[in-house]
């Protein structure tokens, strides 16, 4: 798939800190066959940790997968953004 910045999301997850839950979010990725770009995660002092994924994918299968990363009992907050937010 080439890249298309109208293709482009940015995917902002907030976990709970625990054991695998990072093994957990990248597996729905494969999954839903949607690749990983870039990835930063960032764990604060408040016990959580802030993933910030930047996919190529179009807007059904990023829907898809928000829904299901919403279902992971440690995930605390999803929020999309794509190229109509810049």
């Amino acid at each position: 798939m080439t890249k298309r910045s109208d293709d482009m999301h940015i995917i902002n997850i907030v976990t709970r800190n625990s054991l695998r839950v990072l093994q957990r979010i990248s597996g729905l990725f494969s999954r839903y066959s949607v690749n990983i770009d870039q990835m930063s995660i960032f764990s604060g002092h408040d016990g959580l940790s802030y993933f910030s994924v930047i996919v190529y994918s179009d807007d059904h299968s990023v829907q898809k997968l928000t829904n299901q990363l919403h279902k992971i009992v440690e995930v605390c907050d999803v929020r999309i953004l794509n190229h109509k937010h810049f």
